[in-house]
């Protein structure tokens, strides 16, 4: 709001004060001038504060984390704090401002500063450059903002090599000597289905059916939002059967952010190395790949579009071929 003051000296002195922007002071001869002033300034930044409220990195982001990464039911989905970790390091480098002042100078001075100067990996920077993009797609296509896009021209890093460790069941238990016990039966259920960490937190019961061995995944916790069914090994079932009691609903209820903590903890206190959450899965499809699982197969229990997508995570070495080939 407006504030106008007579000084000593005759003059008028006129202050603005509007949360969100930098005070404004001036001072006129005559009492009118500072009038017209206060409206005219208050009206402009009124207008810049609007612009910048339904355009700004800040509503976006937000918008698109309640949207795209906030499930009907109010459940996060598992890139919900990866993702709002990766904007709020974009909004304090850009800073709240308009989508449409951000430069492709400005991205490629983003990517140089936090891969030279922050010493961030080229992995993490990859991934935020990557956020912003998604941004200005969303805003296009969901608010629509047509703007230009100015990190399409900047060329971002590599990304850093891809996850290539597995582990075994004996692995897995000695990690799992390291954790609370509670967590056990969900991270062995993740090495036995190759589920993603977030598709069985908050897994409800009606999903499973150990008549028919597998679990029903709705579209709206799959990865893909395509519902798929995952077969249950018998190892999987005997896993399951006393978590179905009759009064639970939900199985696992812990926060994505808590289990990868507890799971990272107890990696280094084994000391293994490049060992994550994602390694289960990993795991598991690398394992299925090497009892002679076919590719479609494969990816009937992973849910992955692509079989290019799917060689990533099924990791067979040259000893499991030779031993095919002489199994034949």
């Amino acid at each position: 709001m407006a504030t106008i003051k007579k000084l000593k000296s005759g003059n008028w002195n006129c202050q603005i004060r509007i949360k969100g922007t930098s005070p404004l002071s001036k001072t006129f001869s005559h009492k009118s001038e500072a009038e017209v002033f206060a409206r005219e300034a208050e009206n402009r930044i009124k207008a810049e504060l609007s612009n910048k409220t339904y355009n700004g990195l800040r509503y976006v982001l937000n918008t698109y984390i309640e949207r795209v990464l906030i499930n009907h039911d109010g459940s996060l989905r598992g890139s919900y704090e990866l993702t709002t970790y990766l904007g709020n390091t974009l909004v304090k480098y850009f800073g709240d401002v308009p989508l449409e002042v951000i430069t492709s100078p400005q991205v490629a001075s983003f990517r140089e500063k936090r891969l030279r100067v922050d010493k961030v990996s080229e992995s993490t920077t990859k991934k935020e450059m990557d956020l912003l993009q998604r941004l200005y797609k969303f805003a296009d296509v969901e608010l629509g903002l047509s703007l230009p896009n100015p990190v399409i021209k900047v060329k971002k890093p590599y990304g850093g090599k891809i996850r290539t460790a597995i582990i075994t069941h004996a692995q897995l238990e000695s990690i799992l000597s390291k954790t609370p016990v509670k967590y056990h039966d969900y991270f062995r259920l993740l090495m036995e289905t190759s589920c993603r960490r977030s598709e069985l937190l908050f897994m409800n019961t009606s999903w499973v059916n150990l008549e028919k061995r597998i679990i029903s995944l709705p579209a709206d916790r799959t990865k893909s939002k395509v519902a798929r069914e995952v077969p249950l090994s018998q190892l999987a079932i005997i896993i399951l059967k006393p978590l179905l009691g009759a009064y639970v609903k939900e199985i696992f209820k812990w926060r994505s952010r808590s289990v990868t903590q507890c799971f990272s903890r107890a990696v280094k206190r084994v000391g293994y190395k490049e060992v994550v959450v994602h390694t289960l899965r990993h795991s598991c499809l690398s394992r299925y790949g090497r009892m002679g699982l076919s590719v479609f197969q494969l990816r009937a229990i992973s849910g992955h579009n692509s079989v290019r997508m799917l060689e990533r995570y099924v990791k067979i070495d040259s000893q499991s071929v030779l031993d095919a080939m002489d199994s034949n």
